[in-house]
């Protein structure tokens, strides 16, 4: 055979190896007008009357709508926060295709959409009840790898797409609740009077909305604080107040007398009675009466209690010498 009829062939060989790699090649994304992710459901969200949320390894989330408004059923119908849920149903209600990525299941794990195998490969499913018609399953995955964008596929469709919208979601059932217990300016608080179990008692009070820091009504004659604003932090919690835990007082059964007792009073004649209870090592705290104080202001409900972080239980339960300056030897 000539040396010409060799380098045919092996030119013939080198082309069919190519052609081969290029047949069995993942397709590559096709740019595509950007069409509504959820056709189905444009001009329609309002009619979703429930989400559930699985992340990969925890429990199923179920969000439902209660009277105009959205719980936690498995929180005996806790109020759910409202910021998270608005931002994602507006992200599924403004995502667009961008562009069409894989539809071969063996590079699912790749994006984040796959259904089974690792964790980190496996979806966020998201299911969309509706009054009428069937539920919008969704899974989600990975985030764009530049700019805003997410990882989509619908349940059941092995095409995913990229979207141009990022669509962000609570990590646990805990961060889906609405977490604010009260949510009082410390400019409108005009008093906290404070009592401990042993019997001590501290009031914390300023006559006018100008003056900047609480005064301790208890103060020794010739005793001065540690510093001017040092009573202000025992209230501070209370202008932001966010729980760690909740639970209805049916399913709580609180020993002995509250560790703590307060009554808060704002500029506006509102006022407000609390307890801290001890229980298994950790605080909780119940506010059984308001009055003159909005839903805004204290969110968290009278027949319910609510656990606090250490630091937030312990900046409320100071007593009058943690205020006053350190004793020198």
């Amino acid at each position: 055979m000539s040396r010409r009829s060799l380098s045919f062939l092996a030119l013939l060989a080198a082309a069919l190896l190519i052609a081969f790699f290029w047949l069995q090649r993942e397709p590559q994304p096709v740019a595509t007008a950007q069409e509504p992710l959820l056709p189905m459901l444009q001009g329609k969200f309002n009619e979703v009357s429930a989400i559930e949320v699985q992340r990969p390894g925890q429990p199923l989330v179920r969000l439902a709508r209660k009277d105009g408004a959205w719980v936690v059923p498995a929180k005996s119908d806790y109020p759910a926060a409202g910021q998270p849920l608005a931002e994602l149903l507006r992200a599924l209600n403004e995502a667009r295709k961008v562009e069409a990525k894989t539809r071969n299941p063996e590079f699912h794990g790749r994006l984040g959409v796959a259904e089974q195998g690792k964790e980190d490969e496996q979806a966020i499913r998201v299911t969309l009840e509706r009054g009428t018609g069937e539920p919008v399953r969704l899974l989600i995955g990975k985030a764009a790898p530049q700019g805003r964008g997410q990882m989509v596929r619908l349940a059941g469709d092995p095409q995913v797409w990229m979207v141009n919208q990022s669509i962000e979601m609570p990590a646990n059932e805990l961060a889906w609740l609405d977490r604010r217990v009260t949510v009082i300016p410390f400019g409108d608080i005009r008093e906290f009077d404070l009592r401990h179990a042993g019997g001590e008692q501290l009031t914390l009070f300023r006559e006018s909305k100008d003056e900047p820091n609480l005064k301790v009504r208890q103060m020794p004659q010739g005793q001065r604080l540690a510093y001017e604003a040092v009573a202000n932090g025992m209230v501070m919690p209370l202008s932001r107040l966010d729980f760690a835990e909740a639970a209805p007082l049916t399913q709580v059964q609180f020993k002995g007398k509250p560790e703590l007792e307060f009554t808060l009073a704002t500029f506006a004649g509102g006022r407000l009675k609390g307890a801290v209870y001890a229980q298994g090592g950790e605080h909780w705290l119940t506010l059984p009466e308001r009055e003159g104080l909005s839903e805004t202001e204290v969110p968290a409900k009278a027949d319910w209690t609510y656990r606090l972080e250490p630091y937030q239980y312990q900046a409320m339960a100071k007593k009058l010498k943690d205020l006053l300056p350190e004793k020198t030897p």
